[in-house]
């Protein structure tokens, strides 16, 4: 059976000047290595930011929408976009007391209420949240809470 071996040792013929020139650079492609990483992690740092700042500026954008459509009376088209832009920010209590206040124009009075809890639920002190959740249960007819 045949076995597999260096014929030759390695640095045997080779002088200390390229063998000194090999590791200085060896060394910078290192460094150059560390700082494309840095880069790499600072550009998406820096993407995620710029998607968040994205998202806001089309929820705001659906939202608008979804305020026109309401005053034009085109509730369910109000409610789908007001959703989109809930896909976008859901932490935006705004939006779910609007829903909730168009849910009460078309007498859906379960989902007004839904809607009316998670605004409290998001912002505990706003007036306009505890408003609507106050006139959605009344319109279910629970005078007590």
């Amino acid at each position: 059976m045949a076995s597999f071996g260096w014929k030759r040792k390695i640095g045997e013929k080779v002088s200390k000047a390229t063998s000194q020139q090999f590791e200085a650079e060896a060394a910078d492609d290192k460094d150059l290595a560390d700082d494309d990483d840095a880069n790499w992690v600072h550009a998406t740092k820096r993407r995620k930011e710029v998607l968040l700042e994205d998202c806001v500026k089309k929820s705001k954008e659906l939202k608008d929408e979804g305020a026109n459509l309401a005053e034009k009376r085109r509730y369910r088209e109000a409610i789908h976009k007001w959703d989109e832009a809930l896909q976008l920010t859901p932490e935006d209590a705004t939006l779910y007391e609007m829903k909730s206040q168009v849910l009460m124009s078309l007498h859906e009075m379960f989902p007004a209420v839904h809607a009316a809890e998670m605004a409290v639920q998001r912002n505990p002190r706003s007036w306009d949240a505890w408003q609507t959740l106050g006139r959605a249960q009344l319109g279910l007819g629970e005078i007590a809470l």
